[in-house]
């Protein structure tokens, strides 16, 4: 009769399943800003720093590590303790979380399995990619009904000729609002598109409001969450890293976060 493996099959995998779930974050290193710029991890996790725009580098605030110094690099590190990690770009910036300058950062790495973040009314805010220019979102968080909403608008820095079509909204500018519940660290939300009316007039009243999709927020930290939407009536879909324009409710929202 053979031995059994049970016992060293079971061993092994539950040896190796710490190492299973650790995650890889990315943070994009754009024309002067990291983003998201804040993050939080679990302990096991990596971050992954990736730079195709610019003479850039990651380097930590003690100077304990940091990353080669060139126009294009692919920069990962594990965090294996509970600490947080401020960052910098010594090229463009300096040691301190400084709220004017996107190409400081921070990690705070907790216990894995520590408490999830958790949304709350201190991210009412507006937020933006620094990526994409000319677009933004305004945030509001209603904790007493425990709902998220959402205006999404874009604009163009010189308007279009008249002969131009838009795939949504008018070819100039575009909103679109959306509105939804949440749970612990994760809003998922209705999309809406309003057309029709006029600035500051009652008449003509707005066509009814649209429903053309979903949308859906999580947020890492309080400076730094993705958004997805799928809208199918207009064939686009997408994730969209966000961050804060202004960090002034950093503080209110890290307050408001469960205690380890």
């Amino acid at each position: 009769m053979k031995p059994t493996t049970t016992f060293p099959i079971a061993l092994a995998l539950l040896l190796s399943s710490p190492a299973a779930l650790a995650a890889v974050h990315d943070v994009t290193v754009g024309n002067n800003f990291f983003s998201p710029n804040d993050l939080t991890i679990e302990v096991g996790d990596s971050v992954r720093w990736t730079n195709n725009s610019g003479f850039h580098d990651v380097t930590a605030d003690d100077f304990s590590w940091m990353s080669e110094t060139s126009s294009s690099f692919v920069y990962e590190r594990t965090f294996n303790s509970v600490e947080e990690v401020l960052y910098h770009c010594t090229v463009h910036s300096s040691p301190g979380l400084n709220i004017n300058n996107f190409m400081n950062g921070r990690i705070q790495v907790i216990e894995s399995g520590g408490p999830a973040f958790v949304i709350n009314p201190a991210l009412s805010d507006a937020w933006f990619n620094p990526a994409t220019g000319g677009q933004g979102f305004f945030i509001i968080v209603w904790e007493d009904i425990e709902t998220v909403f959402l205006s999404w608008f874009t604009y163009d820095t010189e308007r279009p000729p008249q002969d131009v079509t838009a795939h949504l909204g008018e070819p100039g500018h575009r909103w679109l609002t959306a509105q939804g519940g949440y749970s612990g660290d994760t809003a998922t939300l209705n999309v809406s598109q309003t057309a029709g009316g006029v600035f500051d007039s009652p008449l003509p009243e707005p066509d009814p409001a649209l429903l053309v999709g979903t949308m859906t927020i999580t947020w890492t930290g309080c400076n730094a969450g993705l958004l997805s939407y799928e809208l199918p009536s207009l064939s686009l879909s997408g994730d969209i890293p966000i961050e804060r324009i202004v960090l002034d409710n950093v503080p209110a929202c890290e307050a408001a976060q469960p205690t380890p």
